[in-house]
């Protein structure tokens, strides 16, 4: 069946974001040419530019897909009805998987030498802060907040400055965890990544 221009169009845009995340994770991002990632996704150069806009404009995209694809994987953590303790542990459950699924190694790639970008281009930090760091954070406050934090009906429900605190915490804990995973196979798992999302519920102040 013949795809319709959008279809294509949203199929070409698909297949560049993968491309590009294995050709900067491979390259790095300031090395990674254009043209190979036109070549890993099967369409021409001309469909980055028509797409995208840029070689930054393509980055931009990337993080955001890798962003809501984390979000989709912890949509169900936004009822408002599960405690603290079902959030954290929900949390770890889906960095362990996404740090096992089966692109995982490609993705921490990319991101091993985005960081490094982003250490020397402050344009390339800027991006990522807006695009991932930003964002990511105020997602994971917003799963933290007002949560009870006992069984007990009476039991004091979180706040939005330790649900911030809570959250820079975890991020930086399990992006560990995940390292460790890709850097060590078979070293740790989902209930390594819960239990240490949960004791760090004991960080709340």
């Amino acid at each position: 069946m013949r795809l319709t221009r959008a279809q294509a169009r949203a199929r070409n845009r698909e297949a560049l974001i993968a491309a590009a995340v294995v050709e900067m994770g491979a390259t790095g991002y300031a090395a990674a040419r254009l043209e190979d990632i036109a070549e890993r996704a099967e369409v021409t150069t001309g469909a980055i530019y028509s797409i995208f806009g840029s070689k930054s404009a393509l980055l931009a995209a990337v993080l955001k897909q890798l962003n809501a694809e984390f979000f989709d994987a912890t949509a169900d953590l936004e009822n408002p009805e599960l405690s603290l303790t079902q959030v954290l542990s929900g949390i770890g459950v889906a960095w362990f998987r996404a740090a096992t699924a089966p692109l995982a190694r490609e993705q921490f790639a990319f991101e091993a030498e985005l960081l490094a970008t982003a250490l020397r281009d402050p344009s390339v930090s800027a991006l990522l802060d807006e695009t991932t760091g930003e964002a990511g954070h105020a997602r994971l406050t917003r799963l933290l907040t007002d949560r009870a934090t006992s069984d007990d009906p009476a039991a004091p429900r979180t706040t939005d400055d330790q649900a911030q605190h809570l959250a820079l915490v975890i991020t930086g804990a399990v992006t560990g965890l995940a390292q460790q995973v890709q850097l060590v196979p078979d070293t740790l798992t989902e209930d390594d990544f819960v239990r240490s999302t949960l004791a760090l519920g004991s960080l709340l102040r």
